[in-house]
């Protein structure tokens, strides 16, 4: 008789986002999750104006947040989603949000970028500050928790929350 390994549990249920500080402007989008997070095609992302004031923000960052889907193996989607990114897509965005912040190259696009990640999970908003790690990527920052605050809060005070994240983001890291 063989031995056969159990299969791992699914992980919990989760919706995450993501915003995206460039100087003169945000993008903000969902992501559908597994184990992976990856691009929602049917998803939120959008390009705001760099002058949304913490009520703004914070009500697209929850929008984003609402629109993150859990997309399990079984999903109808699954396949559809997992196919959904390529280099083309990165490409197009990436020329889109140059032509929107004034700018001709990726370097100057991310210069002073600041990014958040939130996770939404049993009525608690995390907000994790990353640090930009080069070509168009952001990291997690060693030793920073993330700010956790209840679902219920305002937009305004989810807003200045991500906001004050955005600032430790854009911090001088040290790799």
């Amino acid at each position: 008789m063989k031995d056969t390994i159990p299969a791992s549990p699914p992980p919990p249920e989760r919706k995450e986002a993501e915003v995206t500080a460039f100087r003169k402007l945000y993008r903000i989008h969902s992501w559908a999750v597994y184990r992976d997070s990856l691009l929602d095609p049917d998803g939120y992302d959008r390009i705001h104006s760099g002058d949304l004031d913490d009520h703004a923000l914070g009500a697209a960052a929850r929008e984003a947040l609402v629109a993150s889907r859990y997309v399990a193996p079984d999903h109808p989607d699954w396949d559809r989603v997992r196919a959904y990114w390529d280099l083309e897509k990165g490409d197009k965005l990436e020329e889109q949000l140059r032509a929107a912040a004034g700018v001709k190259t990726n370097s100057a696009l991310y210069k002073g970028a600041g990014n958040v990640h939130l996770d939404l999970r049993g009525g608690t908003i995390a907000i994790d500050p990353m640090k930009y790690a080069g070509r168009g990527g952001f990291d997690g920052i060693r030793g920073l928790e993330p700010t956790k605050l209840p679902e219920a809060i305002s937009d305004e005070a989810l807003g200045a929350a991500i906001r004050a994240a955005i600032e430790i983001s854009r911090a001088p890291w040290k790799r």
